[in-house]
């Protein structure tokens, strides 16, 4: 079993946490840069500093970071790639990914989300629950989707955009 750190001890992080148990990695801890939060879990340490992550050198991360904090997300999980690291694709089991479409790294996608052919998703964006994305769409590095948008088909998406719940984007704009 692979072991996870997840970076953000709140909402996002908590589902983070239950995607990664849905693909049979542990969590061992959670971080958070604000030292006021307590782990969301009591079997689940959390840490504040990063020279504490010296002691998880090579696990696997990810950032559970969500709505308007995508340029911290982003800049965070270079941090830890940088620092060696290894970046996991959190992909629910509870979600479709066409095999044309391309995922990058450290992505996350969550239940019940909907990638269609030829989507292209750039690296550590977070697509929440019941997202649709239709064909051919592109997706910058860092964006955030927040539950139940539907992108239709040739729509592009630029790098740390984050789009509001219930969002519908017509065809090919961009």
């Amino acid at each position: 079993m692979k072991n996870i750190i997840i970076w953000g001890a709140k909402g996002q992080g908590l589902m983070a946490k239950e995607v990664a148990q849905e693909l049979g990695l542990n969590c061992i801890s959670f971080f958070d840069n604000n030292r006021n939060i307590k782990s969301p879990l009591k079997d689940i340490p959390i840490y504040y500093d990063i020279e504490e992550l010296k002691r998880f050198e090579n696990e696997y991360f990810t950032v559970g970071i969500g709505y308007d904090h995508n340029i911290d997300r982003y800049k965070i999980s270079k941090k830890l790639s940088d620092l060696g690291f290894k970046s996991i694709k959190l992909i629910s089991t509870k979600a479709y990914v066409s095999p044309s479409s391309s995922i990058m790294d450290g992505v996350q996608i969550f239940a019940n989300s909907v990638i269609m052919p030829k989507v292209y998703i750039g690296e550590y964006s977070s697509i929440s629950p019941s997202v649709t994305i239709s064909h051919d769409c592109i997706i910058g590095k860092g964006v955030f989707m927040s539950a139940g948008i539907t992108l239709c088909g040739e729509v592009e998406i630029g790098e740390f955009t984050v789009i509001g719940a219930g969002a519908t984007i017509l065809p090919r704009i961009k």
